[in-house]
C-alpha cells in the first residue's frame, strides 16, 4: 500500500478526504487484479473497498468523486499531467482516475 500512497501524494492528493483511503484501497485492489476489478468498478471494486471500511459501494464512489472534483477545480491538470506523463484535458472519472493511478504505478514499479 506504501506505493499507492506515495502516489497519490505525488499526485497533490491530500489525505484529509475520506476519499483518499477509499481511493488507496481501490487502487491497490486494481493492481492485483485489474481485469477483475475494472470489468464492473461499481459491483466489483466499490463494493470490496465499502465491506473494507464498513459503508456502501455508493458511498465509496460519491468520495472519490467528491475528492476528485475538488482535486481538479484547485490543480486541473498541472501535477497530474506532468506526473503522467501525457496530457490529461478533462476530468477523469472516478474509474478512469483509479485506472491510470494503477497504470502509473504498474509502469514505474521495479521489475
Amino acid at each position: 500500500m506504501y506505493d499507492v500512497r506515495h502516489v497519490l501524494r505525488k499526485a497533490g492528493l491530500r489525505s484529509t478526504y475520506s476519499g483518499y483511503n477509499y481511493l488507496a484501497s481501490a487502487v491497490a485492489l486494481v493492481l492485483k487484479d485489474q481485469e477483475f476489478y475494472m470489468k464492473n468498478v461499481t459491483s466489483n471494486l466499490y463494493r470490496v473497498v465499502g465491506e473494507q471500511y464498513g459503508v456502501s459501494n455508493m458511498c465509496v464512489e460519491a468520495a472519490i468523486r467528491t475528492m476528485i472534483n475538488s482535486y481538479w477545480n484547485q490543480n486541473s491538470n498541472k501535477i497530474l499531467s506532468p506526473l503522467l506523463g501525457y496530457p490529461v484535458f478533462d476530468k477523469p472519472t472516478a474509474s478512469e482516475f483509479i485506472s491510470m493511478l494503477a497504470d502509473y504505478i504498474q509502469d514505474h514499479s521495479p521489475r
